[in-house]
């Protein structure tokens, strides 16, 4: 039994013969693209490489990295930012640290399992498997707070003179005055206090030497005004203070919070949020924090999950240290515990004043594993945090990514999309089934992606998807990508993102594996439809379901399967009869899968593409327009259609269709269950080449089809069968000519020269 396989092309000409609708687009929209900078690898994929037509997938995969405002520099600061969360280093005489972004919720005040109210925590958003640790919540002013007005970006240092400098950013500014950070230093010496002054109180034994507070345009030393300065369109603060530390090491703790420069404190937290006061003390009084900074080792782990059983064990989460399915989705767990306790003591960077002087570089960055990695938009929608829709609107977003321990920079090496389910974040795997990490990246030799999707609940739909996309292309500038072996997956809203994503975008994958989801359309399901279906022609699928779940029940798994089957595809959907909507993430188990994936290849110029339109879910405003894949691109769905349907053959690859087998068994691993799905197999015998193409065409006025990536020979004759609902325009395109034949209504056959 062997696959149904495409045909390389490879050495051909990449010389585009016009620009693509979506290209065209892209640079429509080019008021939204901003601050670009080269960095990294940028690998090309070679399916697109060895294409006439267009590359696959929106352009902005293929674009530069950006910068955004918070990241740039002003005089006398000059080093690159670090750009993973977490993490320090010396660079250029300065020293750095990296936070997270939207990791600003204070104090853990209460034991509930439910996530902080009120907004950007919409708790119809939210579920048990993703809440944040911490419970403080900004004031309701969200035109001016955004819901994220004190969440510390980064943190740098260096001298200058006999004085000290610090620039403090912060992921959302709005205004001078609102947000203060608080920085404390111990400067090695035996006196020294725990008390910090300006509202915050003591925050454990930190023997603290001196304290500056900077608000923005004003900031103070020990109570004495030091010089500061806000920077409004680069969210930072920059704060010079007269002290000395020759080449000493002094530690440093740092905090951010709300501000009132009238009475110069920060602003206490209330137990409900006002306008000017945040809230969610329940009833303590915890420090009036947002975030901490110097956190290195930001803990994520699911103690309250039994792998035996597959079930989670909500009841036993505070013992545990955590309040709902697992801790550390948003990054905040080690912090909102130690200010619960009031106890930041563990919270510290000991900055080497000598490696400052000396320009050491020095950056402290992981080669392997899971990290928290930030990349800045191509687009500007605006700041902090939008919680009527549940999207994190800033410039800087971030992404998961597993590297394993084989990456070479001078390797390609294969990647794996995995997106992340409805209420939860990109460390959802590492949070819940870091096994998934282990045995589909590490023993597969591949990095795996999990993208943010600018919040919980964006259905991988507009900026949702834009950010896939984003943060994927950051992972090309960065990393040695074998754009040959990319492959997708996804959980629950991740499975239904995978759907989507596969069936518009089926030349960028070699296999999907979708666990919990389906294509099927309901208002519980945004943005979900069968249509998709029809891409997946060149992508085989691998679905596990679960019998006993409610959320995806088995109407909507069994249809999915059942178009599948009736389109012939490639694809096996396993029923788990035990198994509700969480039990595949609690096992964490995924050695079939694993094999599944496997080492499967793009392939680049198949006989046969078929392709859905749905402009319904098209974002022009980002670029994304999905008009085609492989080699039929630009095509437009007719003015009375809604949607459209391209069905492409060509018959110069001389084949016949594959041999469709469906088959039912049992399966065993990872446990048991039944399994159906559809195989194909070579066909008995070929028919002869022809420089001939095929197109069925429902609700399509025009497509554009790249001759020679289909196998036709442009120097001969072409003949072209249609069969359309509608009149249509079909542009036979090479890498430097076009030719347009027009086609009634109906079934006819001309033939073309190019």
């Amino acid at each position: 039994m062997t696959e149904y396989h495409d045909h390389d092309k490879s050495g051909q000409s990449n010389i585009r013969g016009t620009l693509s609708r979506r290209r065209l687009l892209q640079t429509a929209v080019a008021g939204g693209l901003l601050g670009i900078g080269v960095s990294g690898p940028l690998t090309e994929p070679a399916a697109a490489s060895s294409r006439t037509g267009p590359k696959p997938g929106p352009n902005v995969l293929y674009e530069p990295p950006a910068t955004a405002p918070q990241f740039e520099n002003s005089p006398p600061w000059r080093a690159e930012p670090l750009l993973v969360a977490g993490t320090e280093g010396y660079s250029k005489g300065e020293y750095q640290y990296q936070d997270y972004v939207y990791d600003d919720y204070g104090a853990n005040t209460t034991e509930t399992a439910e996530p902080p109210q009120p907004a950007p925590n919409d708790a119809s958003a939210y579920g048990d498997n993703g809440v944040m640790s911490g419970d403080v919540v900004y004031p309701t002013d969200a035109e001016t707070y955004r819901h994220n007005a004190a969440d510390l970006l980064e943190f740098r240092a260096t001298t200058e003179g006999d004085s000290l400098r610090y620039r403090v950013t912060l992921n959302t500014m709005t205004q001078s005055g609102i947000a203060a950070a608080a920085i404390g230093i111990d400067t090695g010496g035996t006196t020294g206090t725990d008390e910090w002054g300006y509202g915050l109180g003591t925050l454990g034994d930190l023997s603290l030497d001196h304290v500056v507070v900077t608000w923005g345009d004003g900031a103070e030393l020990d109570g004495e005004p030091v010089d500061s300065q806000a920077d409004l369109a680069r969210n930072q603060i920059d704060v010079m203070v007269p002290l000395t530390p020759d080449e000493e090491t002094w530690r440093h703790y740092l905090v951010v919070g709300l501000f009132d420069p009238a009475k110069k404190s920060f602003v206490p937290v209330q137990e409900l949020p006002d306008e000017t006061h945040p809230g969610g003390a329940h009833e303590s009084s915890p420090p009036p924090v947002f975030n901490v900074g110097f956190r290195f080792d930001e803990p994520v782990g699911a103690p309250n999950i039994d792998r035996e059983t597959g079930e989670e064990q909500l009841e036993e989460a505070t013992e545990t240290g955590s309040r709902g399915i697992g801790y550390g989705h948003w990054r905040d767990h080690a912090q909102a515990t130690a200010l619960a306790a009031r106890d930041i003591s563990e919270f510290y960077a000991d900055i080497d004043f000598a490696k400052v002087k000396t320009n050491v570089e020095e950056r402290r960055l992981p080669e392997t594993g899971f990290q928290t990695r930030l990349y800045s938009s191509h687009y500007d929608i605006g700041s902090g945090v939008d919680a009527e829709n549940d999207i994190l609107r800033g410039r800087v977003q971030q992404y998961g990514l597993y590297v394993p321990k084989s990456y070479d920079s001078e390797t390609p090496t294969p990647i794996h999309l995995h997106l992340h389910s409805l209420g939860s974040t990109y460390s959802e795997y590492a949070t819940l089934s870091p096994n998934l990490l282990r045995q589909l990246g590490e023993q597969r030799d591949s990095l795996i992606l999990t993208p943010h999707g600018r919040g919980p609940a964006g259905w991988y739909l507009n900026e949702a998807e834009l950010d896939v996309f984003e943060a994927w292309g950051d992972v090309r500038s960065r990393y040695t990508i074998d754009s040959d072996h990319v492959t997708l997956g996804g959980y629950s809203m991740g499975a239904f993102g995978t759907f989507r994503l596969g069936g518009q975008y089926p030349d960028l994958f070699a296999r999907a594996f979708a666990v919990s989801g389906g294509a099927f359309e309901a208002e519980s399901y945004e943005g979900s439809t069968p249509q998709y279906l029809d891409g997946f022609r060149n992508l085989p699928l691998r679905m596990w379901n679960g019998g006993a779940d409610k959320l995806v029940p088995a109407p909507v798994f069994t249809a999915t399967e059942e178009r599948l089957r009736e389109l012939g595809y490639r694809h096996e959907l396993g029923v788990f009869p035990e198994y509700d909507h969480f039990t595949f993430a609690f096992r964490d188990e995924w050695g079939p899968a694993r094999d599944f994936l496997g080492d499967a290849t793009v392939p680049m110029h198949p006989t046969r593409v078929v392709y859905p339109l749905v402009p319904e879910y098209d974002a022009e405003q980002f670029g994304l327009v999905h008009d085609g894949a492989y080699w039929v691109s630009d095509a437009t769905v007719a003015a009375d259609a809604q949607s459209g349907r391209i069905d492409a053959r060509s018959r110069a690859f001389g084949e016949a269709p594959p041999i469709e087998a469906d088959y039912e068994r049992e399966g065993t691993e990872p446990t048991p269950h039944v399994k159906r799905g559809t195989v194909w197999k070579d066909p008995i015998a070929n028919p002869p080449a022809e420089n001939a193409l095929d197109l069925t065409l429902d609700g399509v006025s025009e497509v554009t089809v790249w001759v020679e990536d289909a196998g036709i020979d442009p120097s001969q004759a072409v003949r072209v069968t249609v069969d359309s609902t509608h009149s249509v325009e079909v542009t036979l395109a090479t890498a430097n000519k076009r030719t347009v034949v027009s086609f009634e209504a109906g079934e006819s056959e001309k033939e073309a020269t190019i």
